[in-house]
C-alpha cells in the first residue's frame, strides 16, 4: 500500500517549491536537498508498483491532452474541480501540486494538460453527440460511474484494457476498486489517483472528538487498528453519546444530542463493508450471483437490524422535513454542533465542515459487518464519486494510453499528498491518527458492480437500499422474487459491454 511517510516528504517538497518561487542560489540549494532526501526514503521502500516503467524518449511536442469534465452546481462546494487545471502557483496546497504534476507532464512529455468543462446537466448528451459525430474532441472523461456505466453499455467508450501502457497494476491505480471495475477482461473506466472526487466520494465515518470523549468511548483509532471496529460497537457507541438535552422524552433535531447521523444510502456503503457483492466476475467473463450466498443474507440482516433499531438514538436526514428544507446543509451543521456523534458520510464532508467545526473530529473507516470479516472495506458513494475514461473517437490510442498513464502516475506524487496534507491539516482533523485511518480507507476501498451498472432508482441500487432499510425484514424472500429481474438486468449489461469490448 501507499506509504503515508513518503507522502509527507513529497508534500514537504512541494510546499518548500511554493514557498521558494523564485531561482535564486538559496532556492535551488533547498530544493535540491528535499529532492535528495526523498529519493534516499523512496529507494529503500519502493515496490514494483511504485516503479516508472514509461518511455524517456518519446514527445508529443505542444500537444494538448484535453480532460473533458464538468463542474456540480455551485451549491456542492464539495465536488468543484481542482485536480485539472492550475494556471499559476498560489500557495495552496491542491493548486500548486496540481500546477506541479501539470509541469512536470509538459516537461517529461512535451504535453500540456487542457481542462474541456461542460455543464453537468448536459455534459453526457454533449459526449454523446460528439462521439456519435466522430469528433475527436477530448482525450479523457473525467466523470461519474453511473455516467460511466451508461457510456460503456451504449458503446461510447473504449475497453482500457486493450490499450497501451495502461498499467492498472501501478500503485497510482486504485488497485482494490479496479477489481470490482473489472469485468472478464474488460475495464471500461478507471479510478487513479489523479481524481480528488474520486477519493471524496468515499464512504467514511466522522466522529466529534468532543462527544465521544464526553461519553467515554475507548480510542477509536486503536480499536480500527486492532480489528475491532464493528458495527455492534458503533451501535454500542452511539447509543452511549445520545442525549434527551431538553428531557421531552425524545430526540429532536436542534435540541438533543444523536448517536449517528446517517441516510438511506448507507444501507449501500454497509454492504460493500461487509466484504460481500452482488456479482463477480471470472476470467473469461462469466459471472457469479451472490445475493442468495449465506454471508449475504447474515450481512443484510445485520445491516437492516442496524438501520431500523439505530434510530432510537440516531437520526436519519432523508426522514427530516417540515421546516428543514435544506437537510443535508442543516444536517451537517447538527454534525458541526456537537449534535451529532458519528457522521455516517462521505470524504468530501470533510471540506465542508473542517473550516468552521470548532470540536476536533475524526476519521474511520466503515466497520466491520460480518463477525468473521478479515478486514475492512469501504464502499463509493456512486452518485458523485469520479473515475475516467477515453472515447471511442480517440485517433491514437497509443498516445492517449501514454499520457494517460502518465498523467495518473504524475498525480501519486503530486496531487495525492496534497489531499492528504488538505484533509488532514483542516481545522480539527490534525491528528496523525487519521492518516493512518487514510491509508486503511483508500486501500480497502471496494467497486459493485451491480450497483454501479444499476439505475439509482430501480434494479440493484434500489433492491439493497431498500431491503437495508425494510421496517420489515423480508430479505429471503424479496431476493427470491427480484432475482431473475436483477440476473436480467446485468446479463444485458454484460450482453452490451461485449459487444463494444473490442
Amino acid at each position: 500500500m501507499k506509504k503515508f511517510v513518503s507522502w509527507l516528504l513529497l508534500a514537504a517538497m512541494l510546499t518548500s517549491i511554493t514557498a521558494c518561487g523564485g531561482s535564486g542560489s538559496d532556492e535551488t540549494t533547498a530544493d535540491t536537498t528535499v529532492d535528495t532526501a526523498v529519493t534516499e526514503t523512496t529507494a529503500e521502500t519502493i515496490n514494483p508498483a511504485e516503479l516508472d516503467e514509461l518511455p524517456t524518449d518519446v514527445k508529443y511536442d505542444g500537444y494538448d491532452f484535453r480532460i473533458m469534465t464538468h463542474e456540480f452546481p455551485a451549491v456542492n462546494v464539495a465536488w468543484v474541480i481542482q485536480d485539472i487545471r492550475a494556471d499559476e502557483l498560489t500557495g495552496e496546497r491542491i493548486n500548486d501540486a496540481v500546477f506541479e504534476r501539470n509541469a512536470q507532464f509538459t516537461e517529461r512529455f512535451g504535453a500540456n494538460v487542457k481542462e474541456v468543462l461542460d455543464d453537468t446537466t448536459k455534459v453526457v448528451n454533449t459526449v454523446k453527440q460528439l462521439i456519435s459525430a466522430g469528433d475527436d474532441a477530448f482525450d479523457l472523461f473525467q466523470t461519474g460511474v453511473f455516467n460511466q456505466s451508461s457510456l460503456s453499455v451504449q458503446g461510447y467508450i473504449l475497453n482500457m484494457n486493450n490499450i497501451d501502457y495502461l498499467n492498472f497494476e501501478k500503485a497510482w491505480w486504485d488497485i482494490s476498486a479496479m477489481k470490482g471495475v473489472t469485468i472478464g477482461d474488460k475495464i471500461f473506466h478507471a479510478f487513479g489517483d489523479n481524481s480528488l472526487n474520486g477519493k471524496k466520494g468515499t464512504y467514511v465515518v466522522l466522529f466529534n472528538k468532543a462527544l465521544t470523549e464526553d461519553a467515554g468511548v475507548p480510542d477509536l483509532y486503536t480499536t480500527v487498528k486492532e480489528g475491532d471496529w464493528t458495527i455492534d460497537k458503533l451501535a454500542e457507541y452511539g447509543e452511549q453519546i445520545a442525549r434527551d438535552v431538553n428531557g421531552d422524552g425524545d430526540l429532536t433535531w436542534g435540541d438533543d444530542v444523536y448517536g449517528i447521523g446517517l441516510q438511506f444510502e448507507v444501507a449501500l456503503a454497509l454492504f460493500s463493508a461487509a466484504g460481500v457483492t452482488s456479482f463477480s466476475f471470472n476470467e473469461d467473463g462469466s459471472y457469479n450471483y451472490h445475493l442468495s450466498d449465506a454471508n449475504v443474507v447474515d450481512a443484510m440482516g445485520i445491516i437492516n437490524n442496524f438501520m431500523t433499531s439505530a434510530m432510537e438514538y440516531s437520526v436519519n436526514c432523508e426522514l427530516e422535513t417540515g421546516e428543514y428544507k435544506q437537510n443535508w446543509p442543516e444536517f451537517r451543521n447538527l454534525f458541526m454542533s456537537d449534535m451529532i456523534g458519528f457522521f455516517m458520510g462521505h470524504l468530501g464532508t470533510v471540506t465542508l465542515v473542517g473550516g468552521d467545526m470548532n470540536s476536533d473530529f475524526g476519521i474511520l473507516p466503515f466497520p466491520k459487518v460480518l463477525p468473521d470479516q478479515d478486514q475492512y472495506y469501504n464502499a463509493f458513494q456512486y452518485g458523485n464519486v469520479m473515475s475516467i475514461s477515453i472515447p471511442k473517437t480517440c485517433s491514437d490510442t497509443t498516445r492517449a494510453g501514454l499520457l494517460t498513464e502518465a498523467y495518473v502516475m504524475l498525480s501519486h506524487d503530486t496531487v495525492l499528498p496534497a489531499y492528504y496534507d488538505y484533509t488532514l491539516t483542516m481545522r480539527n482533523a490534525r491528528d496523525t491518527e487519521s492518516a493512518e485511518m487514510l491509508d486503511i480507507i483508500f486501500s480497502s476501498r471496494v467497486f459493485d458492480v451491480g450497483i454501479a451498472y444499476a439505475n439509482a432508482n430501480i434494479g440493484m441500487y434500489k433492491f439493497l437500499q431498500d431491503a437495508g432499510n425494510a421496517e420489515t425484514f423480508n430479505y429471503a424472500s424479496s431476493e427470491a422474487s427480484n432475482k431473475a429481474s436483477l440476473i436480467a438486468e446485468m446479463e444485458k449489461n454484460i450482453k452490451s459491454l461485449d459487444q463494444y469490448a473490442e
